[in-house]
């Protein structure tokens, strides 16, 4: 049987992935419209660059950064 994990995790860049996601959204559907495959293509690149945000640190959400003022 399946088994979800339903914990709530820390979900960096989740606003930036959902915003990246909506505009290759459009972008993409105006490539369709207009039969434009830059557009399509450029929707691509916009997809593959929200799927690069899984891979990068974020110093917000993890331990908290030491000033060093001394």
């Amino acid at each position: 049987m399946l088994s979800l994990d339903r914990t709530h995790r820390e979900r960096p860049h989740l606003e930036w992935k959902v915003r990246l996601f909506a505009v290759a959204a459009v972008v993409g559907l105006a490539g369709i419209h207009f039969d434009n495959r830059w557009l399509t293509g450029a929707a691509i690149l916009i997809l593959f660059a929200g799927l690069s945000l899984r891979f990068v640190r974020s110093t917000s959400h993890g331990e908290p950064e030491d000033d060093d003022e001394g």
